[in-house]
């Protein structure tokens, strides 16, 4: 009954993480799209979700543990009633406690070792979104350079523009004066 507990709660903490893994890659998309303090404050939520939900369930695997050892000692005390055998009884009754804090052991373990898996996973993610936000600050500071640059080459365009048609005034006044002359001779 225990091992059904434990896999269980494995499977709850795989979807979790999963769940969690795909929350923070949804954010990193949505990272180049949003503003810094609102990145933050959505990397904060699954964060702080999934630590309460790591919680809730270790609170509830030690319960569920606590509930256990308690039933198997009731059942083995009740036996070992019956049986007037109460050293014996009491001797396997304290190996399958200790059995029961190794398992429970094992599984701090395991759920310390996703714990930090999860922060390692969490770090790599904060500095990609690190990178991602130094790569945006560049393109926007190289975005206004260039529409700078653009706005000077549209005023000297207008300025070449205006010249290119008083010229051309000049030019046809100086023409039509010519014809007047050829008509004149």
């Amino acid at each position: 009954m225990l091992a059904s507990l434990m896999k269980r709660d494995e499977e709850r903490l795989k979807k979790s993480v999963e769940k969690m893994v795909d929350e923070l890659k949804k954010t990193e998309r949505e990272a180049g799209e949003e503003s810094k303090e609102q990145t933050d404050e959505k990397l904060k939520k699954p964060v702080e979700e999934t630590k309460q939900q790591v919680n809730e369930d270790q609170k509830k695997m030690a319960e569920e543990a606590k509930m256990l050892e308690i039933a198997e000692v009731i059942t083995q005390t009740e036996s070992s009633d019956s049986s007037n055998k109460t050293n014996n009884k009491t001797d396997e009754q304290c190996k399958k406690c200790m059995e029961t804090c190794s398992a429970c052991k094992e599984k701090d373990e395991k759920f310390k070792t996703r714990y930090m898996e999860f922060t390692k996973i969490e770090r790599v993610f904060k500095d990609k979104c690190k990178d991602m936000f130094e790569i945006e600050k560049v393109l926007k500071e190289n975005d206004e350079k260039l529409s700078q640059k653009c706005k000077v080459l549209e005023k000297e365009n207008e300025i070449l523009k205006q010249k290119c048609s008083t010229m051309t005034q000049e030019y046809l006044q100086n023409e039509n004066i010519v014809q007047e002359m050829k008509k004149r001779v």
